[in-house]
């Protein structure tokens, strides 16, 4: 009901609207008696205010400046004016400040009871309310019914078009798909966006996009109401209603609100169910690739079961996450979806592959012929730099390392590679990075050593003692080496001014006895620091 209605009501038949023309349109939602001015205690949007002026005659000008001010802000639809009481003619300071504020005023009789208008106007408002709630629980009775049968996604979505009798979608951003009731509507461009109001029994937030259908026959100019069906958190799933004639009203809203706590439910039935298929996989691929499966026909099986049985050739790839302040306290958990938006790259990438995720860590297992490209770091950075222009990796880091080409036999290898080469990484690095082992070079070496001690033979005694003697001037010979025996590069790094670099190895070079233009000798207390490194991070 708006204003221009609110004229028609018996009760008003014969009054009359003074000012506030251009509000006639304004929603009427509720009915209040005017006894003091204290109005945003108790005011609603869409009240209708009854008074016989009796709170507002000993206000000044600049007091009803004042108070229309807070009407217009509470959004009060109409004042309704008894007159022959207290006054017999509408003050014209009260005309100006409805006109102003598209406020409609309307005059009545002495003899108009409030309590008439108050039931004409609360008596549509009350049926209405009443017809919602029927439909409420009418259509929660029919989804309980359709809860009962297991439907697909499909199958909800045509029983939602029959209920409101227009077609429907749903978009999925994490397979980045839209099943629809009807096909063509799939394919837009938006001309517009606006927020939808929230009326009284609407709990989800909702958005009205102005769009062309580009699939349709002739191309169809439309609005689609969108909802975000809130799911564990995420923002992972939009219902679309197609609003190509009528507009949608407040019944239909009430199916829409059913249809989303309806989906919530489904959705995470759907979820549970996967997440159970989900662990039982993580163990299945968790006993593959650590050789707990004995027998070639149980990893014959395991590959079947999860479709990498195709091609003759597999690779791994593990990639993990480290928080760039190892000091600051983060929930694990703000790494599940930074994992699950690394696995649909890689999914919707490459056609056979499975994956295993724990954690802080994602495994992927590529099978693929010899006439198709595996893992290389360059594809590898080409999948993860979207992800980490659009601020992925905010408070995190990934250290991605790659498998050699290996039969399906050698998996578990493979799987030894990808540790291998992440405990280098993990050494080395500590921004985003991708490494092969087959990239590793003398790595190789030492990480094929079965013990501590056998990476010992590998460290001069002299250096060994130097660094034990001036741990200080080693990391400053360290640094000065790395950094292409550059003194303001070294100062910069170690926050030390440049002569004081230049006196640490002026001593280093006397301790050491050597002028560091040996290439031999260079290359020595390198390849010394990084099995420092390597003994350390074993340790």
């Amino acid at each position: 009901m708006n204003i221009k209605d609110l004229l028609k009501i018996k009760s008003l038949y014969d009054s009359k609207l003074i000012a506030g023309k251009n509000g006639i349109y304004n929603e009427v939602t509720g009915v209040n008696v005017l006894e003091a001015i204290d109005i945003e205690n108790w005011g609603r949007s869409g009240d209708v205010i009854l008074t016989s002026f009796f709170a507002l005659q000993n206000l000044s000008d600049s007091e009803l400046d004042m108070f229309f001010e807070k009407l217009h802000h509470i959004g009060i639809s109409a004042i309704v004016i008894k007159i022959e009481r207290l006054v017999y003619q509408i003050p014209s300071k009260l005309v100006e400040l409805c006109d102003n504020h598209l406020i409609p005023l309307i005059q009545i009789g002495k003899n108009v009871k409030y309590e008439s208008i108050i039931l004409d106007i609360l008596g549509p408002i009350i049926d209405k309310n009443i017809n919602l709630l029927n439909k409420y629980y009418e259509v929660h009775n029919e989804l309980t019914s359709l809860a009962l049968r297991m439907p697909s996604i499909d199958e909800i979505l045509y029983e939602f078009k029959k209920m409101i009798l227009r077609d429907v979608s749903l978009i999925n951003y994490v397979t980045g798909t839209e099943t629809s009731t009807n096909p063509e509507l799939c394919h837009v461009t938006i001309l517009d966006k606006s927020e939808v109001s929230r009326e009284k029994y609407m709990n989800f937030n909702y958005k009205r996009n102005k769009v062309i259908y580009n699939n349709t026959n002739p191309k169809i100019v439309g609005n689609q109401i969108i909802v975000e069906i809130p799911f564990l958190g995420l923002d992972d799933y939009n219902l679309i209603i197609h609003e190509l004639q009528d507009s949608i009203n407040l019944e239909d809203f009430m199916i829409i609100e059913n249809a989303v706590k309806f989906m919530q439910m489904e959705l995470l039935k759907k979820y549970v169910i996967s997440q159970n298929l989900f662990q039982q996989k993580n163990e299945i691929i968790s006993d593959l690739i650590n050789d707990k499966l004995y027998a070639k026909k149980d990893i014959d099986e395991v590959l079947e079961s999860l479709n990498i049985n195709n091609y003759n050739f597999y690779q791994l790839i593990i990639i993990k996450l480290y928080q760039h302040d190892e000091d600051k306290s983060l929930d694990k958990n703000f790494m599940l979806p930074i994992l699950r938006q690394i696995r649909n790259v890689f999914k919707l990438s490459f056609k056979h592959i499975a994956f295993l995720e724990k954690s802080n860590r994602i495994v992927f297992i590529l099978n693929f012929d010899h006439n198709q490209n595996g893992f290389t770091m360059a594809s590898i950075e080409k999948l993860m730099n979207p992800l980490v222009e659009k601020n992925t990796f905010k408070d995190f880091y990934y250290l991605a390392s790659i498998s050699s080409k290996v039969r399906k036999y050698e998996i578990p290898k493979a799987n030894k590679e990808v540790l291998d080469t992440q405990k280098i990484l993990r050494l080395f690095h500590n921004s985003n990075k991708t490494l092969s082992y087959d990239d590793l070079g003398i790595y190789k070496l030492f990480l094929e050593s079965n013990s501590l001690e056998e990476l010992q033979k590998f460290i001069p005694p002299g250096i060994s003692k130097f660094r034990s003697d001036y741990p200080q001037l080693f990391e400053t010979l360290e640094v000065f080496l790395n950094s292409n025996q550059s003194y303001t590069l070294t100062s910069e790094k170690l926050f030390l001014h440049p002569k004081t670099v230049r006196y640490r190895i002026e001593k280093i070079k006397e301790v050491l006895s050597t002028d560091l233009t040996n290439p031999e000798e260079i290359l020595q207390i390198q390849v010394t620091s990084r099995l420092f490194k390597l003994i350390e991070g074993t340790k």
